[in-house]
């Protein structure tokens, strides 16, 4: 049985966050399952911030450079997020429903959406700002822009990039690899597929981690628990689980800061943090300002394998510093601590062509 201490450590150890990925992004991305995408810029965005823990050299053309080999695709995991390619057919099992009428956001629209979809067939990549109407732009939301989404959540287009961070749709066929299987997961293969590539991630999960906003995925991922603990696939740890082929104990975690993005899998389930790490951690940029304890956009400052803070900083692309808006620490910090944290804010600073501002 693993100790409390053992499983952060296996934590740590499966999401690669001291020791680099040694594969390229695309199997990074595999092992991940997903790479959650955010709007926010504070320094970078969250993509980027979640591929820079991991892989040694990356650069944030990187990204775009595997979408572009079609190594990627950008859909809907628990949240926007790009995934393997490999995985579209488990991707069409929420496709398929919002196409069958489960609703994502807003009602569809049927003759708006053949109309949108009849010009992305005729003209070729099309994004929002080209149905933009004289009355206003894109991030109105427009009703050609809602068509545009529901296509895409329904799987009749896909992103084929970014630019500018508006997404750039096309018609499916003119971008998934010809070896791709794009038929649809069963229900037990989908289930299986959620609950192998949690736990392949992050070591052990209980149920409710593993289907962590999948509200319409849980019965799903219950009957592959169920069925997988019947096989001797998963054993249980206590009240986790945890795949039967990678029980070995996690190695001694480094002693050396990360600074995490928020989204990042490590930090992202809130209370599952707070119950092992005993770290209690919000994300404030949603917050008005006189409730904020801490600051606009914390970034969690892991120590080896506990957490020691939170640092906000932010980007001044004018003054070329990144600069440290507000610090606070869990407990008062020793000497080696503060040495590794100035290292982990001048590498991420020289990452984004900045320096530390003193």
């Amino acid at each position: 049985m693993l100790s409390d201490k053992e499983i952060c450590a296996l934590l740590i150890e499966r999401q690669y966050i001291h020791r680099p990925w040694r594969g390229d992004l695309a199997s990074l991305v595999r092992h991940l399952g997903a790479l959650q995408l955010d709007a926010i810029q504070r320094i970078t965005r969250a993509h980027h911030h979640q591929l820079y823990n991991r892989l040694p050299r990356y650069r944030e053309s990187h990204l775009a450079q595997a979408e572009q080999r079609r190594e990627i695709f950008e859909y809907w995991s628990h949240a926007a997020a790009y995934l393997p390619m490999e995985h579209y057919r488990f991707a069409r099992v929420r496709m398929d429903r919002i196409r069958d009428g489960q609703r994502h956001w807003f009602e569809k629209n049927a003759k708006l959406c053949r109309y949108v979809l009849d010009r992305v067939r005729a003209e070729g990549q099309l994004k929002a700002s080209d149905f933009v109407r004289a009355k206003g732009g894109w991030w109105e939301w427009s009703d050609e822009k809602k068509a545009l989404e529901q296509l895409f959540h329904e799987g009749e287009l896909m992103v084929s990039h970014r630019a500018g961070f508006q997404k750039v749709f096309d018609l499916p066929e003119r971008l998934l690899p010809s070896d791709i299987q794009t038929d649809t997961a069963s229900d037990l293969d989908y289930g299986r597929h959620l609950v192998r590539t949690f736990l392949r991630c992050h070591g052990v999960g209980r149920l409710e981690e593993i289907a962590y906003l999948r509200r319409h995925d849980r019965p799903l991922v219950a009957a592959a628990v169920e069925q997988m603990l019947r096989s001797g696939e998963l054993i249980p740890q206590g009240s986790e689980l945890m795949l039967a082929e990678e029980s070995s104990p996690p190695a001694r975690v480094p002693r050396r800061v990360r600074l995490l993005s928020p989204f990042d899998p490590l930090v992202l389930q809130r209370k599952r943090l707070k119950r092992l790490f005993g770290f209690d951690y919000q994300l404030e940029c949603y917050l008005p300002a006189p409730k904020r304890r801490y600051g606009y956009f914390c970034l969690p400052i892991l120590y080896g394998d506990r957490f020691a803070g939170v640092v906000d900083l932010k980007a001044d692309r004018e003054g070329g510093l990144l600069r440290v808006e507000a610090l606070h620490w869990s407990a008062k910090p020793g000497a080696a601590l503060l040495a590794s944290f100035n290292r982990a804010v001048g590498q991420f600073a020289r990452f984004h062509g900045l320096a530390a501002a003193r």
